[in-house]
């Protein structure tokens, strides 16, 4: 018999508390037939059409949760002004409802390891089992940061101050979530530890959405609050791209680029180099530990930089800073177990 996913178990319990939560929000607002019809179908719709439109574009299926989740919003909106519904309250209808979703979403997200953190110095710890439906084995055994966990209960949070805060204006339910959640999104990206999603000067494709939506409920509902959240995400954002070469190679998409570099050298006993200019090449010690030589053309590249490489690639390994300058030696014990925390330096 073949077991049912926890990732697909939570994803409809997710769905069944959104639907419950929206049709009590229904009832206490005295909405009307079309209002709950626009609430509760243009959303999923949306949903079909984004993932669809984005396989025939990419050729593979892909779901971003913050894109489909603003087009749901952005459809519904326009549906409600184009059919003189009660814009406002369809849009509040369907924040909370999408926020009721994520946070069983995201514990679903958790139980299988996508959407996982970075090495931290607490957090979840996934194995073997995790590995083999796709989970990076080089981060198997070690504390990644429970960035699924942080945004589901963000998302909790956000869904009941905004009951709470705006349940007697139409409208401000909404925008406490939406707002909310894009500076909340935008900082759990900087400790995200997947990698294969779009990324554009540094910044992936939710933290440029996040000061859209800012920026849009600045529009929508300009006040001091909604104003200064839009001005921080994008000064921010700035920031951060302004700065990208100081973090670039850390990231998570180049940590696997030099992954694949690491096991071309092995493969081949070549020097292999990443896109970014990190070069890495190894050698057999006589005690059967493996010497990884790294250097780089990058022009921020450090004996620092190679060491937080290091800690992020290698959980066992000593590092030693090489005779030529620019060089660092990475010395690692391939029969050390996976997983612990300590680093040993020289």
């Amino acid at each position: 018999m073949r077991k049912t996913s926890t990732y697909t178990v939570l994803g409809f319990a997710g769905y069944g508390v959104a639907s419950l939560v929206a049709a009590a929000l229904f009832v206490a607002w005295n909405m009307s037939l079309a209002d709950r019809l626009i609430a509760a179908f243009a959303p999923p719709i949306a949903f079909l059409i984004v993932v669809r439109t984005a396989r025939a574009i990419a050729g593979v299926e892909r779901i971003v949760f913050y894109q489909t989740a603003a087009t749901g919003l952005v459809t519904a909106a326009i549906a409600a002004a184009v059919s003189g519904a009660d814009t406002a309250r369809v849009v509040d209808v369907v924040a909370i409802g999408i926020g009721s979703f994520l946070v069983f979403g995201r514990l679903g997200c958790f139980a299988v390891a996508c959407c996982h953190g970075r090495p931290g110095r607490f957090g979840v710890v996934y194995g073997a089992e995790h590995v083999r439906i796709g989970f990076w084995a080089r981060w198997a055994g070690r504390r990644l940061w429970p960035v699924q966990l942080v945004e589901s209960c963000a998302s909790l949070a956000l869904v009941a101050a905004g009951l709470a805060v705006g349940w007697s204006e139409a409208g401000r339910p909404a925008l406490i979530y939406i707002a909310g959640y894009s500076v909340v999104r935008f900082a759990l990206e900087l400790v995200r530890g997947d990698w294969a999603r779009p990324h554009r000067l540094g910044l992936s494709e939710a933290q440029w959405t996040a000061p859209i939506t800012a920026i849009a409920c600045a529009l929508w509902r300009p006040g001091p609050l909604t104003i200064a959240i839009a001005v921080v995400l994008v000064a921010s954002a700035a920031v951060l791209v302004a700065y990208r070469q100081h973090r670039e190679l850390f990231e998570p998409r180049h940590l696997h680029e030099l992954d694949r570099a690491c096991d071309a050298a092995m493969r081949i006993g070549e020097r292999a180099e990443t896109s970014l200019g990190v070069a890495v090449s190894c050698h057999k010690l006589p005690d059967d530990r493996i010497d990884w030589v790294l250097s780089s053309r990058h022009p921020r590249w450090s004996l620092a930089h190679a060491r937080r490489l290091a800690e992020l690639m290698w959980s066992h390994h000593e590092l030693v800073a090489g005779r030529l300058a620019g060089t660092a030696h990475v010395i690692e014990d391939p029969r050390e177990p996976r997983g612990a925390q300590t680093t040993r330096r020289m």
